[in-house]
């Protein structure tokens, strides 16, 4: 009887499940299983570890291993995506969608849950004569892609140029950005940010071709050295929106001597042209990942006051460099054992299925 329900009626039922409960529904027969396929679990509201395959020559998997943390001790394993997906790294993430780059230096948008894909202009358009085999990938790049019409921008920064690509374009464009590492796009007012040093310039792209909306503005920090502050060295900084679309500054530090990571948290007052520490972030999280904050208040499986880190500017196997920080104890909880020891990977990033902004 219940293998006979209508497709599209479990269709609706499903997409509203967690990713747990939608994985049991698909073991109930072989039409749930089929019904499911392409089902996105639409109430998530917590951030989700993806772990991507090792690239060489003794490992032949092709899938990719999830990680929910409301589901401790536990990780889900995918179907394979092909050679294709295996030799690529992930660059950037959105919502459910990745943005990767080959093994023949072209990127292209990934749905890793329901498989679309999104290809983007070739690179011959930036590498017109080959390809550098010395190439070392590294998130210098931002995505934003609408799920229902696909509409997109990607920016990304390689070769000490800027490009981008929107729907629509057959080839990258030059964006006219300086060199640097830190960039977030605030999809509601069309604004790209880039932090460099101790400067932020906003960059405009809601027309055709990018241009500086705000020139360089000099940023002083408010706060002194804290604590034992001065045994840590600082690594890198990271911007990301709050919850209210301002830029947040995240300052990572580590310790010279011991395994230990530092967070501080600075609101940009571009009015004032200063950094101004934030003790809290109250009910909210960071994921670094996507440069955003989320409200974490009563939701099961994500911890507020905190930020979710999985290292830096390029991939990394480590596990030590994959864990969630605790802005009230400035402690680092670590991920389960089980996460690790899954498969061979290559890389992991923190994404949010659902997220709409």
């Amino acid at each position: 009887m219940w293998s006979e329900l209508c497709p599209d009626l479990l269709r609706s039922i499903f997409e509203e499940l967690s990713l747990t409960n939608l994985n049991r529904a698909k073991l109930v027969c072989r039409s749930w299983n089929s019904a499911s396929r392409g089902c996105v679990p639409k109430r998530n509201q917590i951030p989700w570890l993806i772990l991507f395959p090792q690239k060489n020559e003794n490992n032949s998997s092709n899938h990719y291993v999830l990680f929910v943390p409301d589901d401790k001790d536990k990780v889900y394993k995918t179907r394979d995506l092909g050679v294709d997906f295996a030799q690529s790294c992930c660059l950037a993430t959105h919502g459910s969608w990745l943005l990767m780059y080959d093994h023949l230096q072209n990127l292209y948008i990934l749905n890793p849950l329901t498989l679309e894909r999104v290809d983007l202009p070739h690179s011959a358009s930036i590498f017109p004569n080959k390809l550098n085999p010395n190439f070392r990938c590294n998130r210098s790049a931002c995505l934003w892609i609408d799920d229902i019409a696909k509409d997109y921008l990607v920016v990304w920064l390689i070769d000490y140029k800027s490009y981008f690509a929107k729907k629509g374009d057959d080839t990258w464009l030059p964006a006219g950005l300086f060199w640097n590492d830190r960039i977030i796009y605030n999809h509601k007012d069309h604004k790209v940010f880039q932090y460099s040093s101790s400067y932020v310039c906003v960059w405009d792209f809601a027309s055709d071709i990018p241009h500086v909306d705000k020139h360089h503005l000099p940023v002083r920090s408010t706060d002194h050295q804290i604590g034992d502050d001065n045994r840590f060295n600082l690594v890198s900084h990271q911007i990301v929106t709050s919850l209210s679309g301002e830029v947040v500054l995240v300052k990572i530090m580590h310790h010279y001597n011991l395994p230990v990571w530092r967070f501080r948290v600075y609101e940009l007052n571009l009015l004032t042209e200063t950094l101004i520490k934030i003790d809290s972030l109250g009910d909210a999280a960071i994921i670094l990942d996507m440069s955003i904050t989320v409200v974490a208040k009563y939701i099961p499986g994500i911890k507020k006051n905190s930020i979710y880190f999985s290292g830096l500017d390029h991939p990394t196997t480590d596990p030590k460099l994959k864990f969630v920080y605790d802005l009230t104890t400035h402690t680092m909880e670590p991920l389960p054992q089980c996460v690790f020891s899954s498969m061979l990977f290559s890389d992991s990033r923190w994404f949010l299925p659902g997220f709409k902004g």
